[in-house]
């Protein structure tokens, strides 16, 4: 075996070793980012377009008044055994978002010109 055919077998073996230390890495990135069963719910109330996705510990609800007026929208959500609701005034084509801690969506309305 010559010198030269060891040290491209070195090569060789580290490069093996970095990709695959790359790779191992890449998969502990991934693992937890989002729950196997995390669904993006999406309607329409009113004028406005709205979603959101089931989280671990919080739920983030994204909104767009469609219409060319300004509108108030109303967020339901459930806290374990009681209920409240979310209120925000949205100028026309805005847009906007509320983080709820702990909270389960119920519903979405649109109440109307504000």
């Amino acid at each position: 075996m010559s010198a030269r055919s060891g040290r491209t077998g070195l090569r060789t073996r580290a490069a093996v070793i970095a990709t695959a230390a790359v790779a191992t890495a890449g998969l502990g990135v991934g693992v937890g980012a989002a729950p196997a069963s995390a669904s993006v719910h999406r309607g329409v109330a009113g004028c406005f377009a709205w979603s959101w996705g089931d989280g671990n510990t919080s739920v983030t609800v994204y909104w767009h008044n469609r219409c060319k007026t300004t509108h108030k929208l109303k967020i339901k959500y459930s806290l374990s055994w009681t209920y409240k609701t979310y209120s925000a005034t949205v100028k026309a084509n805005g847009k906007g978002h509320k983080k709820f801690q702990t909270a389960s969506i119920v519903s979405i309305t649109d109440a109307g010109r504000a």
